[in-house]
C-alpha cells in the first residue's frame, strides 16, 4: 500500500514536471512565431536613397529592416540594434566591407561607407536567419 501511494506520488511529480517544461516550450515557440511574421514582413521591404547620404538599416523584432537597401557608391549604410537582444553585422558576399564587432547591444550602432558598386551580402551570426542585401550602384 504504501509503495502505491509512494509511486503515485512520484507520477504526480512527474506530470507536474512535464506540464511545466510544456508550458515554457510552448512560451518560447510562441516569442520566436511572432519574429517569423516580422521576418517576412522585413523580408519584402526594400529601402532606396539617392538624396541622402546615410541609409539606415534597423535591426527590430529580429530582422534587418529594411532587408534590402538600394545604395549609390559614396554613401554610407549604418545599423541601429532597436532589439532587445543583441545583434551584428557580419560580411558575406560582395564589395568588402570589415565586420561589426562580434556584439551589438541595444543603442549600439554600426557604419560602413560604400566605395565599390556591387551586390553585398550580410547576416547576423547571432540570429543567423537575419540577412540582408545592399545593392549599390555607381
Amino acid at each position: 500500500m504504501l509503495k502505491d501511494v509512494v509511486a503515485r506520488i512520484v507520477m504526480q511529480n512527474i506530470v507536474r514536471a512535464s506540464l511545466t517544461a510544456l508550458v515554457v516550450l510552448a512560451l518560447l515557440a510562441a516569442g520566436c512565431g511572432s519574429s517569423s511574421r516580422s521576418r517576412s514582413t522585413a523580408a519584402t521591404q526594400t529601402a532606396t536613397s539617392t538624396h541622402g547620404v546615410r541609409i539606415t538599416v534597423v535591426m527590430r523584432s529580429l530582422a534587418f529592416n529594411p532587408s534590402v537597401v538600394r545604395a549609390n557608391t559614396g554613401q554610407s549604410v549604418v545599423w541601429i540594434n532597436h532589439d532587445s537582444a543583441p545583434h551584428n553585422v557580419i560580411y558575406v558576399s560582395g564589395p568588402r566591407f570589415a565586420s561589426s564587432r562580434p556584439v551589438m547591444r541595444p543603442g549600439q550602432r554600426f557604419s560602413i561607407k560604400l566605395t565599390q558598386a556591387g551586390t553585398i551580402h550580410y547576416f547576423c551570426s547571432i540570429h543567423p536567419f537575419m540577412h540582408g542585401t545592399i545593392v549599390v550602384s555607381p
